[in-house]
């Protein structure tokens, strides 16, 4: 029997032995493995499977196939990601529409299928699918997570050293440590292509990020709007609008799929898209044009992002920036919803504008109690948000992050 996985979609595993094929149409792709801690870095030079060292641990690798005894994987193993890349010798440059790669696992007789939406981004490497450890047993995740810096990259992603020159690494240079500088989701070189005018932000989103120690982190950025009637003067002047750009410039860093789902609110949810690196230009200006002005209330619009979130399916957290310029009509029922939120790998990052006195109630969730964990932050942007440097925004919104980061793993919210 074939089942097939949509992207984010994981299945039980049936049996202790599995394998996982890899294949990508007129295009000849190199396959490998790695192994990873609960950290999501290599604990040594062998936990990179690849031709040139082609089994560790109970993990094999035979021409495009991995096949992997779960029985045997040392308990400090989590994952087990499987990795197609572009052929160094083959014609094609980079993966596309046409030959992305695809995936059949076999797993105690059962099969699975996996063909991810199209490598559309001069991918040259990609995750097709990991396994991973879950209430004592492991199941498979599709990801299809592509990187544009080959194999190289990809591996440094993970803690692997590669040589001087930016080539794949060897079993004579890989190895973990803090030599394995990790990367954007996103890199400086496709900002420049896709959205030259968000560049200057990326790189202060970077800075900020490496400050905080956060580079190499993902996490789904959302940006949720406020859409009152005290709202105006901040769409008038460009403000919002600016923040949706900066919103990305941090996506970029953390997410490689370059789109922020985007949520307005007043009373009600307003509407639900995203924003992208290849529209952002006056989007929000266009967006907000056709909604109605009203009143204030978070409840909605907070769980519009939970629902979102848990229909991705995403392996990676999510990162919140909530936005409002005035407390909510639904003071109990934010509440609430925070607390019970508090178990989710959701961390919720809000963002007053205007008068500090208008926001009393939004700085009392940066402290409320009787959460799971402490899964938000808030800062006060003022009366002209737009003023303060990129640089300060985004450091201010990564005051608390970090720190959330370490405590939703510790509590196992996030892993």
């Amino acid at each position: 029997m074939t089942n097939t996985l949509a992207k984010g979609g994981n299945a039980p595993l049936l049996a202790g032995n599995c394998r996982v094929t890899l294949t990508a149409r007129q295009t000849d792709i190199d396959v490998c493995a790695v192994l990873l801690s609960q950290d999501g870095k290599v604990r040594s030079d062998d936990d990179l499977v690849f031709y040139n060292h082609s089994a560790q641990d109970g993990v094999v690798l035979g021409g495009q196939s991995v096949s992997a005894d779960l029985s045997v994987v040392p308990g400090a193993v989590d994952r087990i990601v499987i990795v197609a890349s572009i052929d160094p010798q083959a014609s094609a440059a980079y993966f596309n529409a046409d030959n992305t790669p695809q995936a059949v696992i076999d797993s105690g007789g059962a099969r699975l299928t996996f063909m991810p939406p199209p490598f559309v981004h001069r991918e040259t490497a990609a995750v097709l699918v990991e396994f991973y450890r879950r209430a004592g047993g492991w199941k498979v995740r599709a990801v299809g997570q592509g990187w544009d810096t080959g194999l190289a990259g990809l591996a440094t992603d993970f803690g692997v050293v590669v040589d001087d020159d930016g080539s794949a690494p060897d079993a004579a240079t890989a190895s973990s440590g803090p030599a394995g500088a990790p990367v954007p989701a996103i890199s400086l070189d496709k900002v420049q292509r896709s959205a030259p005018g968000l560049v200057d932000l990326y790189k202060a989103a970077h800075v900020s990020l490496a400050k905080n120690r956060v580079v190499g982190q993902r996490a789904a950025v959302y940006l949720v709007l406020d859409h009152s009637g005290s709202m105006g003067g901040f769409y008038d002047d460009g403000t919002v609008q600016h923040l949706a750009e900066q919103a990305l410039g941090l996506s970029a860093n953390l997410d490689d799929d370059g789109t922020v789902p985007l949520v307005f609110f007043s009373h009600e949810v307003d509407l639900i898209t995203d924003i992208s690196l290849g529209n952002y230009q006056g989007r929000v200006e266009r967006l907000h044009r056709a909604l109605d002005w009203g009143g204030t209330c978070y409840a909605p619009a907070m769980q519009a992002v939970i629902d979102h979130f848990r229909a991705s399916r995403s392996s990676d957290p999510a990162f919140v920036i909530f936005q409002t310029d005035g407390d909510p009509f639904d003071r109990r029922e934010t509440r609430e919803l925070l607390r019970r939120a508090s178990s989710l790998p959701i961390f919720w990052q809000f963002v007053g504008f205007g008068l500090s006195r208008d926001l009393r109630f939004l700085r009392s969730l940066d402290t409320l109690g009787n959460r799971t964990i402490d899964n938000a932050g808030y800062f006060g942007a003022g009366q002209h948000p737009r003023r303060r440097s990129d640089a300060d925004l985004y450091d201010r919104l990564m005051k608390e992050f970090p720190d959330w980061l370490v405590t939703a793993r510790a509590a196992g919210v996030i892993r």
